[in-house]
């Protein structure tokens, strides 16, 4: 299942020891961490940084996350996980994304979606989404009068 791809930003990790479980292969909740791991790599790159979080009063927040698992990964190896952009969620107050963990020889060997929000930290409420993601999206919102 080896392919090619077109990535908004990737990362390389190797899989450490307490990312793998009984079974000697990478834990299922690793995968999670490596993603989640590469998404504020993502969100870094592009300008949203702890800093522009805390200017800005909002911070992300995950409603949904699932992971497809394609082939195992072992202690050692280093992955390349990549974020993508996702299918519409139907919402000016949500994003997919995709991230995707490729193996070595370039198999996939997992893929996970989440779904995320912006949340304003001082109204604890869902807000709708930060300027820079309507952008990366191509999402329309409505100019206020």
């Amino acid at each position: 299942m080896s392919q090619n791809y077109e990535a908004l930003y990737d990362k390389h990790i190797e899989v450490r020891w307490a990312d793998c479980d009984a079974n000697q292969h990478m834990r299922h909740s690793a995968y999670s961490d490596f993603c989640a791991h590469t998404r504020i790599g993502f969100l870094d790159q592009i300008g949203m940084t702890a800093k522009w979080f805390k200017e800005q009063g909002i911070g992300p927040v995950l409603f949904k996350e699932e992971t497809e698992y394609f082939r195992e990964t072992f202690l050692g190896e280093v992955l390349r996980v990549t974020v993508e952009t996702g299918e519409p969620t139907g919402s000016k107050k949500s994003v997919r994304i995709v991230n995707k963990v490729y193996k070595p020889n370039g198999d996939l060997a997992a893929q996970h979606q989440v779904v995320v929000g912006w949340m304003d930290m001082n109204l604890r409420k869902v807000v709708e989404l930060p300027e820079k993601i309507q952008q990366l999206y191509h999402i329309e919102l409505p100019v206020e009068a």
